[in-house]
C-alpha cells in the first residue's frame, strides 16, 4: 500500500508543476528575441585581400560607445560587401531587459503558487495524506522552479537572502506540521 502512495504522491508533484509551468506559459507569454530584434542578415565583410578597393569607415568611436552602452555594432555593407556605415543596436540589450522582468514576475507567481501550494498540502485532513503530500512537494517544486528562472538576473547576495527566505520558510511550514502531529 505505501508504493501506491509514494506513486500517488510523486505523480500529483509531478502532474502540478507541469501544470502550473504550462498555464502561466499559456496566460503570461515570455519575452521572444524576434519582437525586439531585427532578422535581418548582416553578412560578414569580404576578406581583406577582396576589400582593397574599399573606403575605410571610422567606426571606432562608435563601437566603443555601443560596447560601453551594452549595444552591438552592425554594419551597413554596400553591394561590393564593403562597409558603409555603422551603427548601435540595442535590440539584445531591449530584449534582456524584458526577459529579466518576465522571469521577476514568473518568480513572484511562483513564489505566490508554491506557498500557497504547500500551506494546502499542510492542512489537508490525515485521510488524504498521499494528495497532501503530493501537493506540498509539488508547491516546493514550483517555488525552486520560479527561483531558478530568476536565478541568473539576481546579485549574489540577492541569491543568499531570497534562498535563506525561502528555507526558513519551508522550516517553519515542516515545524508546524510536525508540531500539529504531536
Amino acid at each position: 500500500m505505501e508504493t501506491k502512495k509514494i506513486a500517488l504522491t510523486a505523480g500529483i508533484a509531478v502532474l502540478f508543476v507541469l501544470f502550473i509551468v504550462f498555464l502561466v506559459d499559456a496566460v503570461y507569454e515570455q519575452p521572444k528575441y524576434d519582437e525586439y530584434c531585427n532578422q535581418t542578415y548582416y553578412p560578414e565583410p569580404l576578406p581583406l585581400g577582396v576589400q582593397q578597393n574599399c573606403s575605410q569607415i571610422n567606426a571606432q568611436k562608435i563601437a566603443e560607445q555601443c560596447y560601453k552602452d551594452k549595444g552591438e555594432v552592425r554594419y551597413k555593407y554596400d553591394s561590393k560587401g564593403c562597409p558603409e556605415e555603422a551603427h548601435c543596436d540595442y535590440c539584445s540589450k531591449k530584449f534582456h531587459e524584458e526577459s529579466s522582468k518576465y522571469n521577476k514576475n514568473i518568480f513572484y507567481i511562483s513564489a505566490i503558487i508554491g506557498i500557497i501550494t504547500i500551506l494546502t498540502g499542510l492542512y489537508l485532513p490525515k485521510i488524504l495524506d498521499a494528495i497532501a503530500s503530493g501537493f506540498m512537494f509539488g508547491g516546493i517544486l514550483v517555488l525552486i522552479q520560479g527561483t531558478f528562472r530568476v536565478f541568473g538576473d539576481l546579485s549574489k547576495t540577492l541569491r543568499a537572502v531570497i534562498l535563506g527566505i525561502e528555507l526558513i520558510i519551508l522550516v517553519w511550514i515542516g515545524y508546524k506540521k510536525v508540531k500539529d502531529k504531536k
